[in-house]
């Protein structure tokens, strides 16, 4: 069977992070973080273009992408890569691999997001404009 890839990658205010994983394993396979000095469409060519040269056996076409950060929304399209707000990152990834995880504090970019609280067994994010569940 083919491998199958999850790229995460978010184009922010200065810089590009991304990370691929094997989408069976969770394993790292690459992962990377530049500043794209306000280029953010080609530094995100650039990494697609490093996913196919630096990842044995690398297939856009099994692959799904999330993007985030303020140059995300824009570029989700081109890139056929669905868009996820980072609050809404941020939560999903602690649940799954911090499930014991109370409270959060993301610091980054150009704001800082205050926290995030466990309500029963859903973690909601409070955050200015964020919407909390």
């Amino acid at each position: 069977m083919s491998t199958q890839f999850l790229i995460g990658m978010d184009v922010g205010s200065t810089t590009v992070k991304s990370v691929v994983l094997d989408a069976a394993t969770d394993q790292i396979l690459w992962r990377d973080y530049q500043r794209h000095d306000t280029r953010q469409p080609e530094k995100v060519l650039e990494f697609c273009r490093r996913f196919e040269s630096e990842i044995g056996g690398f297939a856009a076409e099994r692959s799904r992408m999330f993007i985030t950060g303020s140059g995300g929304n824009g570029l989700a399209p081109h890139l056929g890569a669905k868009f996820v707000q980072e609050v809404n990152a941020v939560s999903l990834a602690v649940e799954r691999l911090y499930p014991e995880c109370g409270s959060v504090i993301e610091l980054g970019g150009q704001d800082a997001r205050p926290g995030a609280k466990r309500k029963s067994h859903r973690l909601t994010i409070s955050a200015p404009g964020a919407r909390a569940r």
